[in-house]
């Protein structure tokens, strides 16, 4: 039997449990029928330690007990109560016009009884904490944007799904345009009431905000994502002040790189050559504008950030510049490295590293989450002022990681217990269809020393030329092309460093 098979049944999904720093209570987000309800369970009082809501609230917790009795025997079992009691009110409560109040939050209890099994019962809340949630947004006229924005409201949104992705990533349709999907990025409520306690919030709303503001400013460019074009809005109650909760952005239907990378995978099919470097030039090419023409950086270089949109070209999302995928990164960027541009032969200059060995620093918020240097002494900000060579060498090694995940085509759930960046080894098993100078291409983009690393205009250049050629050969999956004709003193070496 499932967890969730009571609330499956109603046509109702469980999406989220979380718990409360105080360790006094648990909530729950579930999703059915256009509406996304939050539940709440509070511990009750000492007199009844064998309390639905308090034996779940022990559990999640772990907190300690008198007797077997006042938790439960697993978490599978915890969750599994959780989604019942959810289905058990859910008819009742979800067909009240009030449910949909973005306030509300909906406490669920048993009642106390001498029958068995207990009466679950529910009642509604208007949460005091939705206007602290609403006091951290910033009306429209505050943001930085270009363009002038449609704006909705909150309210009018139909949740469709959770995608993946930072915080509350939602696929949704608004009332008045039921056909029309789009994808809402913000800050929702449940994601206020996930993280509030720590603080961490208000640095999850700044976040959100700066994504907006950069993408809104960029210059265009046809792998990277536009510009949201409308913002959603949502208000205290009682007060028709509209403050900016999300925004909306088109829905590309195509998944992103690293699912088609593994959907061929479970199916034991090569991606064709021609696709694979359509798709390294325009990686190459997002990333190529993003430093030389917005003079910005990403910071989140990986396959599951690059979507496919309708014509299966790349699209460069999550511009959140706060974290790394430690499956991607450089090693340099670990926070314990600075740099400086000094001069080199040939009127030429170099990078030259110094460990930092001073006081302990940081320029992450305390409640950054991650245990990586880069959470607590993020360079990208620093060097981005002081040295952009260095940030341009490492967002190369970080496209020369997903080139290599492209072309290799290795198992992409394989990286989810990886640990550091040194853990990850590019080989190229069962790789015999790609081309010897694509492998050392690749090669030439993940020496350790970032002065040994091709730059990111040669990258583009040797792609784009890579892409000509083969087109011209018309290769597909599983055949063999000859070395593209390029100027680089790499053409023609042996290739027994990138094996």
């Amino acid at each position: 039997m499932g967890e969730q098979d009571a609330l499956n049944r109603l046509g109702v999904s469980g999406e989220w449990i979380w718990g409360n720093d105080l360790e006094t209570i648990v909530f729950a987000q579930a999703f059915g029928h256009e509406k996304t309800l939050i539940f709440r369970f509070a511990i009750d009082t000492p007199q009844r330690p064998q309390s639905l809501t308090t034996r779940i609230v022990n559990c999640y917790h772990d907190l300690t007990v008198d007797s077997k009795s006042d938790t439960f025997s697993s978490r599978p079992s915890m969750r599994m109560a959780i989604w019942s009691a959810i289905a058990t009110v859910w008819a009742e409560c979800s067909n009240k016009l009030i449910v949909t109040d973005p306030d509300l939050v909906i406490d669920v209890f048993d009642l106390e009884s001498t029958d068995l099994p207990s009466q679950i019962s529910w009642s509604v809340c208007h949460e005091d904490l939705f206007n602290d949630y609403v006091n951290l947004l910033l009306p429209p006229s505050q943001l930085s944007v270009k363009q002038p924005m449609v704006t909705v409201d909150f309210k009018t949104l139909i949740r469709l799904n959770q995608l993946g992705g930072r915080g509350c990533t939602t696929l949704v349709h608004t009332s008045s345009e039921p056909l029309s999907q789009y994808v809402f990025k913000g800050i929702d409520f449940r994601t206020f009431l996930n993280s509030y306690e720590s603080g961490h919030i208000q640095e999850e709303v700044k976040i959100y905000y700066r994504s907006l503001e950069l993408i809104s400013n960029m210059p265009r460019h046809p792998n990277i994502m536009a510009p949201a074009q409308t913002l959603v809005t949502i208000c205290k109650p009682g007060n028709d002040r509209p403050f900016v909760c999300g925004s909306l952005y088109p829905f590309l239907p195509n998944g992103n790189l690293a699912g088609h990378i593994e959907k061929n995978n479970e199916s034991s099919e090569r991606l064709p050559l021609s696709r694979k470097a359509q798709w390294c030039y325009q990686m190459v090419a997002a990333i190529a504008h993003t430093h030389f023409v917005a003079h910005t950086y990403h910071m989140d270089i990986k396959p599951g950030n690059f979507l496919l949109d309708a014509d299966f070209n790349l699209v460069l999302i999550d511009w959140e510049q706060s974290d790394a995928p430690i499956t991607t990164a450089a090693p340099e960027i670990d926070g314990t490295w600075d740099v400086e541009e000094i001069p080199a032969e040939d009127s030429k200059t170099a990078l030259q590293y110094t460990k930092y060995t001073g006081p302990e620093r940081r320029n992450m918020p305390v409640t950054t989450p991650g245990c990586n240097g880069w959470n607590v002494w993020n360079v990208f900000p620093v060097w981005s002022k002081l040295c952009p060579k260095a940030l341009e060498l490492a967002e190369v090694f970080s496209l020369g990681r997903c080139i290599w995940m492209l072309l290799r085509q290795p198992d992409m759930n394989a990286f989810e217990d990886v640990t550091s960046t040194e853990e990850v080894v590019a080989d190229w098993e069962s790789s015999e269809d790609i081309p010897a100078d694509w492998r050392y291409i690749v090669h030439c983009c993940l020496w350790d020393d970032p002065n040994e690393r091709i730059d990111m205009r040669e990258l583009l250049v040797f792609w784009d030329g890579a892409t000509h050629k083969i087109q011209k050969s018309g290769a597909g999956a599983g055949e063999r092309m000859e070395a593209f004709d390029s100027p680089w003193p790499w053409q023609g070496l042996a290739t027994d460093g990138a094996e």
